[in-house]
């Protein structure tokens, strides 16, 4: 037992320390735009989709953490009996972040997020009989891993979890307006 928990405050202590950062500017504001994957098990062929939004962040300072809010709008195609479906996703998450190395040319972080989440079935063919969901609500689960390059540009690869014909996992390009060093 005590072999345990002398682990986990190593590994505690370890992470504190890789995860100081160079001080930040305390808010960031990024438009992404990239692609989504449809992850539904019914979908007779799945293709690649778009996904685009925006996200304010709040970089908390002495802490690798940062919060904020992100609009996203994600699709997830999908071609069942000859006709193409689109399951779209308009979403409002709030994030979190744990940031390594922040502040630095290379920067990996990971997150995760809770959304309020819009559905609608475009197209819908089979999946408008069978769901019979056009135009509904829901809440979704968002991980995310990524890496910020030189303070500003960040690859994302994200995941949108909720209802099941509209889950998602996408790979996003943004920029991130406001942050880098603080002189």
């Amino acid at each position: 037992m005590m072999k345990k928990l002398l682990i986990i405050l190593l590994n505690i202590f370890v992470l504190s320390v890789y995860g100081r950062d160079l001080p930040v500017k305390t808010f960031e504001f990024e438009p992404f735009l990239g692609t989504t994957y449809g992850l539904s098990s019914e979908a007779g062929s799945r293709e690649i989709g778009p996904a685009l939004g925006v996200e304010g962040r709040w970089n908390l300072r002495k802490c690798p953490f940062d919060v904020g809010m992100q609009l996203y709008l994600g699709t997830a195609e999908t071609s069942f009996h000859g006709s193409d479906v689109s399951c779209r996703t308009v979403s409002f998450t709030i994030i979190g972040d744990y940031n390594w190395k922040r502040g630095s040319s290379f920067s990996p972080f990971v997150g995760l997020g809770l959304g309020a989440n819009h559905y609608d079935i475009i197209n819908s063919g089979w999946y408008d009989y069978k769901y019979n969901d056009d135009d509904v609500s829901g809440y979704g689960l968002v991980p995310r891993a990524g890496i910020e390059f030189f303070r500003h540009f960040r690859v994302t690869l994200t995941g949108h979890l909720g209802k099941k014909i509209y889950n998602t996992v996408g790979l996003t390009i943004g920029y991130a307006f406001g942050g880098g060093k603080r002189k």
